[in-house]
């Protein structure tokens, strides 16, 4: 009985949930039953455990490290050096000049650039489209169910990124429904993952805000790019506390 799919078995059983998982680890509550046990040993599920050779040594560095990914797609973008690794985020309620920003900076990164980012409506969709018309991989880490196309409006970009040599990550498997945390919570894997994250836009609340502030946290480069001095908002808060001003691509430069 491999130790990986024990894991994978444990995830499945608390739906993704890794403070229950680490609980049933301190406290060994599980009893295997021998039905479990054929289970476990005849799991054959598309996923990458902390065990496994290829889990990214900057997850593991993170806080609440995920137990297990589960994939679709290129299972190898989620650890190759070939790559520069720039999370990408910003409102869901994005703006004109959001979005032109986004298609600004992101089509003239360099071609060994990985876009991060949470496949959500407004500017993390931008992201993605922008990644994949530019021939850049593109990563897309969700808050719920691998299986879910969730939001519905981007069902399309949900298909195109893992056909495109891209991929999809999720810590919560199959039929898992996304709630307000668990969207919260995937935002460290989004922020771990990268070395620089760039936040294009953003006002009042925002998840997008949650990952800088994780980013910030691990200890990664930020940049924002600048808003109206008309209105208040987060990326010029952030600038002001000493985040990295974003107008172009170069301005990423040694940042990610």
């Amino acid at each position: 009985m491999r130790s990986r799919n024990i894991l994978i078995y444990l995830s499945m059983k608390y739906k993704g949930d890794w403070d229950l998982m680490m609980d049933e680890f301190k406290n060994k509550r599980t009893h295997f039953s021998e039905e479990d046990i054929r289970q476990i040993d005849e799991l054959d599920v598309d996923a990458i455990t902390i065990l496994d050779e290829d889990y990214p040594l900057v997850l593991k560095n993170i806080e609440k490290p995920p137990f297990v990914l589960f994939y679709k797609g290129n299972r190898t973008l989620i650890n190759d050096a070939n790559y520069h690794y720039l999370a990408v985020v910003g409102s869901r309620n994005s703006t004109l000049y959001g979005e032109a920003m986004t298609l600004k900076i992101i089509k003239d990164l360099p071609k060994d650039t990985c876009i991060v980012s949470g496949l959500a409506k407004g500017i993390d969709r931008k992201a993605h489209e922008e990644a994949l018309k530019n021939n850049l991989k593109t990563i897309a880490v969700l808050g719920n169910g691998i299986d879910i196309e969730y939001p519905k409006c981007n069902k399309e970009l949900y298909k195109k990124i893992p056909a495109n040599n891209g991929l999809i990550l999720s810590e919560y498997p199959n039929g898992v429904v996304g709630t307000q945390n668990s969207f919260l919570v995937r935002n460290r894997i989004i922020a771990g993952l990268s070395k620089c994250t760039l936040l294009i836009e953003s006002y009042d609340r925002s998840g997008a805000v949650n990952t800088v502030n994780y980013a910030i946290y691990f200890g990664k480069n930020v940049g924002c790019v600048p808003s109206s001095a008309l209105r208040e908002s987060n990326p010029n808060k952030f600038i002001k506390d000493g985040a990295a001003l974003i107008e172009n691509a170069k301005d990423l430069e040694g940042l990610f």
